[in-house]
C-alpha cells in the first residue's frame, strides 16, 4: 500500500490518495481540490473508486465537487451518523470555514465495523464520534486515518454543533488506543504520529 500526502484548503488538510499494486484507490478528505491530485492519478493509472469521508465538515470535503467530475464514477463513502452532518450547511460549518455553503450527500453510508475492499486493501470503519456525531477512522493493516479525532499529541475541537468532548475522548481510548503501540496514525491535520506515542504523551487523554 502507498500512501501520497497533500494538504488542501485554507486549513491545510491532510488528504490522502492511497493505492496498491492492483492500481485501484481512495482519496481521503479532499478538502478543497488539487490539479496534483487528479495528475498524479492520470499519470499512475489508477482507478479512483472511492472518496472517503473520516467527517463532514467543510474543511474536509470542499474538493469533492470537483474530483467528482475530474473521476465521475468515484463514489463518497461516510459514516451512517454523518448525514445530518453532511446535508446541512450549519451542521458542517462549511460557510463558516470555506465561505460558501456545501450541502452533498454520500454514495455510500457505512456503518462502525463495516469492511470495504479496494484492490487487495481491507479497510475497516471505526466509529469515532466526538468531533462530530459521525466521525470515523479507517484502518487498513497496520495504518490508521483518524481524521479530526486524535491529532499528534492533541485532539479534535469539540466546540462545534455536535461536538462531544467526553464522546470524543472515549472514542479515542475504545477504538483507537486498543490498537497495536505501532499502527501508523494519518492525521486529519499537522503530522503523523503512532498509537504508542500517543498513549505515552498526548496530554489530552489519560
Amino acid at each position: 500500500m502507498e500512501v501520497i500526502e497533500y494538504q488542501t484548503g485554507p486549513l491545510r488538510v491532510n488528504t490522502y490518495l492511497v493505492f496498491d499494486e492492483a492500481k485501484e484507490a481512495f482519496l481521503v478528505d479532499p478538502g478543497s481540490y488539487l490539479k496534483q491530485i487528479s495528475n498524479k492519478i492520470t499519470e499512475k493509472e489508477l482507478d479512483l473508486k472511492y472518496i472517503v469521508l473520516t467527517h463532514g465538515h467543510g474543511d474536509h470535503i470542499g474538493g469533492i465537487a470537483k474530483f467528482k467530475e475530474d473521476f465521475p464514477g468515484v463514489q463518497v463513502v461516510a459514516l451512517d451518523e454523518e448525514k445530518a452532518t453532511l446535508n446541512d450547511p450549519v451542521l458542517n460549518n462549511s460557510k463558516i470555514l470555506l465561505g460558501g455553503e456545501i450541502t452533498m450527500d454520500a454514495d455510500v453510508y457505512v456503518h462502525d465495523g463495516m469492511t470495504m475492499k479496494i484492490g487487495n486493501m481491507d479497510l475497516k470503519f471505526l466509529a469515532t464520534p466526538g468531533h462530530t456525531p459521525g466521525g470515523m477512522s479507517i484502518l487498513i493493516g497496520d495504518v490508521v486515518f483518524s481524521g479530526d479525532t486524535l491529532f499528534k499529541t492533541s485532539i479534535g475541537r469539540t466546540d462545534m454543533p455536535g461536538g462531544d468532548y467526553n464522546q470524543l475522548i472515549d472514542s479515542i481510548r475504545t477504538k483507537l488506543f486498543t490498537l497495536p503501540d505501532d499502527t501508523k496514525v494519518y492525521t486529519g491535520h499537522m503530522g503523523n504520529t503512532t498509537i504508542g506515542w500517543e498513549k505515552k504523551h498526548n496530554p489530552f487523554v489519560y
